[in-house]
């Protein structure tokens, strides 16, 4: 249940930040778009053993994003955070970013331990920058089966990452 929770986070955090800070133009307001993106996901967590029964979680977390925004607009006319606070949310930002960051980087080495050391080996040399052929070349295979290999490695890692592909 966490670790569902956990791969939601991540994959909508970076769309919640872009949706909060289009609410807060005002500089002022700019630091609001953090603790909105915070709130939400806390309102997030609270439902999380109802999170299956919503079709899109990621559509959810928007329109709580976007209420939670309307909030802090309605009540930034009457209130102002001191410069401390200011700071406060801005190192706790910092570091909320650090451990998202961490734990997105355990998520992905887990994930690609659970690769065959073939295509594991073969996905990385791919995402260093090396060409099919150059691949094949340093693995003894040919460019076709050193492609085919490649994208079952991206097929099992994103199962087992729990990602689903959009369809067109």
């Amino acid at each position: 249940m966490q670790d569902d929770f956990q791969h939601i986070a991540i994959a909508i955090r970076p769309r919640l930040i872009s949706l909060c800070r289009s609410f807060f133009d005002r500089q002022e307001l700019a630091y609001d778009a953090e603790d909105a993106v915070q709130e939400t996901l806390m309102r997030l967590w609270q439902m999380r053993n109802r999170l299956a029964e919503y079709q899109s979680p990621e559509a959810l977390a928007v329109r709580i994003a976007k209420n939670v925004c309307i909030d802090i607009l309605k009540q930034a006319g009457t209130q102002h955070d001191s410069l401390d606070n200011m700071v406060c949310s801005i190192a706790s930002t910092q570091s909320d970013y650090m451990a998202i960051a961490h734990d997105t980087e355990r998520i992905l080495s887990h994930a690609m331990a659970k690769l065959p050391a073939t295509g594991r080996r073969m996905l990385i040399m791919r995402g260093e920058g090396m060409t099919m052929k150059e691949i094949a070349a340093v693995c003894n295979a040919t460019p076709t089966s050193v492609k085919s290999m490649i994208c079952a490695a991206r097929k099992q890692l994103m199962t087992t990452l729990n990602i689903r592909r959009k369809r067109k």
